[in-house]
């Protein structure tokens, strides 16, 4: 559904497609990035991990298997499966398992693991294996601080496994993936001009509410409805909440933020897994990314005080956000699944899309939603990366939420006054959340220069996606968009390492393409309206991104599935059938969000790739998924 160059671009993401016995184009290749340094053979010796995905039986039946599950009129309805009997009825069978361990042993490699999917097989060799098993040498790579490795040229399933495997996973090792949380800025503008130490501590009974930038899950709750739930005594006791991140973080933090707001939780509420031996150690207590997980966990947790936590941490390299996903899916212990990391949908190559596309429609035969922060970068979701104006802009969407079984997580912008130092800024309700409505008091006042460095393109994540094609729950709905026209992306060629001062082509994307849309529904993520975090023992203000909506929508739907005493599974039928149902109605569970953009897509009376179906009022959504209030 795309035209891709096979030209660097400024990240150096090397995505190399794998075909059987055959070599094929690559995508975004790492040789012509400045920035990347090829540090020559990497230690021959040296033992790495990758997973390979096999092929699935019928991918079209397991995706209306999954559907039937939460359709009320199918016999399916509510019969949640197992993993081994997913892996029973869409996995490869026993014979064509065995054939590929026993090439993979045969070649001196070590299986590390078959996942009960049979649709996943994990092993670990040296380069060297690797290297001639797969058909390119290993080479170690510098980039922005970090040593990696992968591929120096194109690789191979090899033949043999043809019809079997489609894709290995891991032989390249460069991290990718980045987390979705944004705070106001802090450079660029006078002093007073951001507020990132909050007012006041909170405290278990604070009487008055939290100011905008200083909000709480208590505050969230209050907003969205959420309290009726509580007050029939839900709490998502009995259910547990899954995490995905690539980031340490530090227990305490969590339960810090809990006890400050006087929730009762379970002191060993907490469990961490850690996979592929857990996250670098760049990437460990301390770093940026910990706030990430320290978030997701105490929003998830604080929202669902009842329930407890499985986290699962992987490195941000080769096969670990894979490995993630599907080791919480076959350990089959979580009730809901979340994560606030993603990258850019273009950045992944077509085999790894298709390797989590069939891991989230297992997890949703098993009955476990699986929703993702849908980015912080408008509609421009690579720009996040390919900054503006040194790129052009691209209409583009974040995965892992423009899958079509996962659920993606918006953003808006709840209404507030923001003081500024030469005057203040008024939202008065409701909106999609960009920082365009700050464009022209910054540019006035601190020059175009910072506006397009500090708040630009910054907003919620959502638009059309040029991988997955439109899902059914989308089709005939009012609102819903198609790729636009001349999407094009050049950059600077002094970006891309080259001489001269014009511009490069890098990829044109395809027009009209009636694409999955996103995002699904939307809450609060403007850091100006945003929350605080409690991390490394102190609280900081003025945080936001999709990030925090994530967790709060993984917190929100484990109440309903404790509530309902049953797994949700896939929630898109679910929630576009209620749309269906109530539209923006006194009882519907969504409230139109009709003002602001994402800084293309307009937020309007209907569904739009802005704010989705809109945001929440959550006691009728939990009234209309079957919770008896």
């Amino acid at each position: 559904m795309r035209t891709l160059t096979a030209i660097a671009v400024v990240i150096g993401v090397l995505t190399t497609s794998l075909a059987h016995g055959a070599t094929t184009s690559t995508q975004f290749h790492l040789d012509r990035d400045a920035r990347i340094v090829d540090l020559g053979i990497a230690p021959q010796s040296e033992v790495r991990q990758i997973t390979l995905s096999l092929a699935v039986r019928n991918a079209a039946a397991m995706e209306a298997h999954a559907a039937s599950i939460v359709d009320p009129s199918s016999p399916n309805y509510r019969k949640f499966l197992t993993p081994a009997q997913v892996g029973s009825l869409y996995g490869q069978d026993a014979t064509s398992i065995a054939q590929v361990v026993n090439f993979l042993q045969s070649q001196g490699l070590t299986v590390t693991k078959v996942y009960a999917n049979n649709l996943l097989i994990s092993a670990k060799g040296t380069n060297a294996q690797l290297a001639a098993v797969f058909g390119s040498p290993i080479h170690a790579y510098r980039t922005l601080g970090r040593t990696y490795e992968a591929p120096a040229g194109t690789t191979v399933v090899p033949a043999n496994l043809s019809g079997i495997v489609k894709a290995v996973h891991g032989l390249n090792g460069r991290p990718l993936f980045h987390s979705n949380i944004v705070r106001q800025p802090a450079s660029g503008v006078a002093t007073g001009e951001s507020k990132l130490v909050p007012s006041r501590v909170p405290t278990a009974n604070a009487a008055a509410a939290s100011l905008p930038g200083e909000y709480t899950v208590r505050d969230l709750a209050a907003k969205y409805n959420v309290n009726p739930l509580y007050s029939a005594g839900v709490t998502g006791a009995g259910k547990t909440i899954g995490i995905a991140t690539l980031a340490g973080y530090r227990q305490s933090d969590a339960y810090g933020y809990w006890n400050a707001l006087g929730l009762a939780v379970a002191p060993n509420r907490i469990t961490d897994v850690l996979v592929d031996g857990g996250p670098l150690p760049d990437d460990g207590p301390g770093s940026d990314g910990a706030g990430e997980t320290t978030l997701d966990i105490e929003q998830s947790g604080g929202v669902a005080p009842g329930a407890n936590i499985r986290v699962y941490l992987a490195p941000n390299q080769g096969n670990g956000f894979l490995d993630m996903f599907a080791t919480a899916v076959d350990e089959n212990i979580v009730d809901t699944l979340s994560v606030s990391w993603g990258a850019a949908e273009i950045f992944n190559a077509p085999e790894d899309l298709a390797a989590f596309h069939a891991v989230f429609i297992q997890a949703a035969l098993q009955g476990i939603p699986v929703i993702a922060a849908s980015g912080d970068a408008g509609a421009f979701d690579i720009n996040s990366v390919l900054p503006y104006p040194a790129c052009t802009t691209l209409l583009t969407t974040d995965h892992p939420a423009s899958d079509t079984a996962v659920l993606a997580a918006g953003g808006t912008t709840l209404p507030h006054t923001q003081v500024h130092k030469y005057g203040n800024i008024t939202i008065p309700t409701e909106r999609a959340w960009a920082w365009d409505y700050l464009r022209n008091y910054i540019t006035q006042y601190y020059g175009q220069t910072t506006y397009y460095t500090d708040y630009f393109p910054v907003g919620g994540g959502g638009g059309v996606s040029v991988d997955f094609g439109r899902p059914s729950y989308q089709n005939n709905l009012a609102g819903v968009a198609s790729t636009s026209a001349a999407q094009s992306l050049y950059c600077k060629a002094s970006v891309l390492g080259d001489p001269g001062t014009g511009y490069e082509w890098l990829i044109d994307l395809p027009p009209a393409t009636p694409g999955r849309n996103l995002p699904d529904v939307s809450l609060n993520a403007d850091p100006y309206s945003g929350y605080l975090v409690y991390f490394e023992g102190q609280w900081g203000s003025g945080s936001g991104g999709t990030s925090f909506v994530a967790p709060q929508l993984n917190g929100i739907f484990t109440l309903i599935a404790a509530g309902r005493n049953s797994r949700l599974g896939l929630l898109h039928p679910q929630l576009y059938g209620a749309f269906k149902t109530y539209g923006y109605g006194a009882k519907s569970p969504f409230r139109a969000i009709t003002a602001g953009t994402n800084l293309y897509y307009k937020s309007t009376n209907t569904f739009n790739p802005a704010t989705g179906l809109g945001s929440l009022d959550v006691t009728n959504l939990a009234r209309a998924l079957g919770v008896n209030l």
